[in-house]
């Protein structure tokens, strides 16, 4: 077996491993730089703009920028479908209640929808459904010029 297929079978083992062992609750283990966004498939590399949905026990869809995140859950039926929607903090330490948390636009985030999430809101900073909103009005109008 050559050294790169020993590595991918290494890391296939502990993704896998890493699953099995996750929580039902809460937010999940990410393998930064190699967990891939659900939405745009890119890798989650930058904590601090990273989000994560549940859905059930073991359902848990990872994503590297929360307007991915937003935008996949309008295609699974809006956010109502979330048991859970976590969201990593601005320094990129807590995962906070994405419902519940405050967002500050003008971030330059991996997938440039703009958003970074607060514990606690600030002067100029937006709640859940107006980030949610904006994001959303965001795409229709990238969307409308994509269009002949």
């Amino acid at each position: 077996m050559t050294a790169r297929a020993a590595c991918g079978l290494a890391l296939a083992g502990l993704v896998l491993a890493t699953a099995c062992s996750e929580p039902r609750s809460g937010p999940v283990g990410i393998v930064w730089g190699r967990h891939a966004c659900d939405h745009c498939a890119m890798a989650i590399s930058e904590r601090r703009f990273a989000a994560q949905v549940r859905r059930g026990p073991r359902d848990v869809a990872r994503f590297d920028d929360f307007g991915c995140a937003v935008l996949w859950l309008e295609g699974q039926g809006g956010p109502d479908v979330a048991t859970e929607f976590w969201v990593m903090d601005e320094a990129g330490v807590e995962w906070l209640d994405a419902r519940r948390a405050s967002y500050r636009s003008g971030e330059r985030t991996p997938m440039a929808y703009g958003f970074a999430a607060l514990s606690a809101p600030t002067a100029g900073s937006v709640d859940f459904e107006e980030a949610r909103r904006a994001i959303l009005e965001g795409e229709r109008e990238r969307a409308s010029r994509r269009r002949p």
